[in-house]
């Protein structure tokens, strides 16, 4: 089987660009014991919806009306 890669090559894992969006809820998980962080995040059609995360997969990059924190 063939590889379209040489060694030596310098790569990087392919990956889905991150969600951002406005934390919109939270909810408790009784039986996990996690906070999960409700975000609104938009769609490209400009759509709205609403994503679950725990705690943990997510950082703070600003708040509301301000640009990403430094």
């Amino acid at each position: 089987m063939a590889t379209k890669f040489k060694v030596g090559q310098i790569v990087r894992q392919i990956m889905p660009p991150p969600i951002q969006g406005t934390v919109s809820a939270f909810k408790f998980d009784e039986v996990g014991g996690d906070i999960h962080v409700h975000v609104a995040v938009a769609a490209e059609d400009g759509t709205l919806h609403d994503r679950s995360f725990r705690e943990d997969q997510l950082e703070i990059i600003g708040d509301q009306g301000e640009g990403p924190a430094e």
